[in-house]
């Protein structure tokens, strides 16, 4: 008897085995979500969405920030093609991640129990592998968020002007990535509202206007928003990895909202990038 039951458990585990390696999920396996006529359904992603598979062709959808999804149904086209309550799957890729969920349509009378805001937790996710050499935006702000934590006696460079000043504190790097520890300190009275941040690659020295070069970086990333602040502000900013001639710089233009229009700039010259530490 004894026998017996341990060929049942052995045969139970290797059908187990067997199903985990299929290869698929069947439609079972995924979150059920019954949406409404009467309102948007918004999907709230950790990082970045970068693709959207939408089931059926009354269902639409549009990305109002990077990590947010909105899908709503068209009523004039569910009432000419809709034959059940079963509105398909929708898929949502992330940097790292695929998540899918089964759309129902709520019955009448129920809409106010359906789905309006879904947080996509990890539970749900099916992860990817980056595409070769890219980092996701999670990780960037995870490094970030280390370089705060490190506190530099004896900033890189310094400017100040008018009672503001900016410093570069850190310089690291990863991958095809340069990541730049700011700080912006105001000694005056007033509160500094900063409009922008902007990064260029500019001329260290200008014999004529008309022969000047200016090259706009855009950062891919930005731990905090631009803000206002009394007495201090730091900030980790993310830029692709450039390369210049010595006669070049890398500009830091910091300015301020109107109608007080304090402007600053921070040259970071090209040897404080190429001697940036690693993560």
């Amino acid at each position: 008897m004894k026998k017996i039951l341990c060929l049942i458990s052995l045969l139970f585990a290797v059908v187990s085995l067997f199903g985990q390696e299929s290869g698929y999920r069947p439609l079972s396996a995924i979150a059920t979500i019954e949406i409404s006529t009467n309102s948007s359904l918004h999907f709230r992603s950790p990082e970045p969405i970068r693709y959207v598979d939408l089931p059926l062709k009354f269902i639409t959808g549009e990305l109002p920030l990077k990590n947010l999804l909105s899908i709503k149904i068209n009523t004039d086209s569910l009432k000419k093609n809709m034959s059940s309550a079963d509105l398909g799957v929708v898929t949502i890729v992330g940097e790292t991640f695929m998540a899918q969920y089964h759309l129902l349509l709520s019955p009448p009378g129920l809409a106010n129990q359906s789905a309006v805001d879904i947080e996509i937790l990890p539970s749900m996710m099916v992860p990817l592998d980056p595409a070769p050499g890219e980092i996701s935006t999670l990780k960037i702000k995870s490094h970030a968020m280390d370089m705060l934590l490190k506190r530099v006696k004896h900033p890189l460079t310094r400017m100040s002007m008018r009672g503001i000043s900016a410093e570069l504190s850190q310089v690291y790097s990863i991958g095809e990535l340069i990541f730049l520890d700011i700080s912006f300190k105001n000694e005056t009275l007033m509160q500094y509202d900063i409009d922008q941040v902007r990064f260029s690659i500019e001329d260290k020295k200008i014999h004529r206007a008309t022969n000047q070069q200016s090259i706009e970086i855009q950062p891919v990333f930005s731990l905090y928003a631009p803000c206002s602040f009394k007495k201090n502000f730091r900030n980790i900013y993310v830029i692709k990895k450039v390369s210049f001639s010595s006669e070049k710089l890398l500009k830091v233009s910091l300015s301020e909202k109107q109608p007080s229009s304090r402007t600053l700039s921070l040259n970071i010259a090209y040897a404080d990038l190429i001697h940036a530490d690693s993560f």
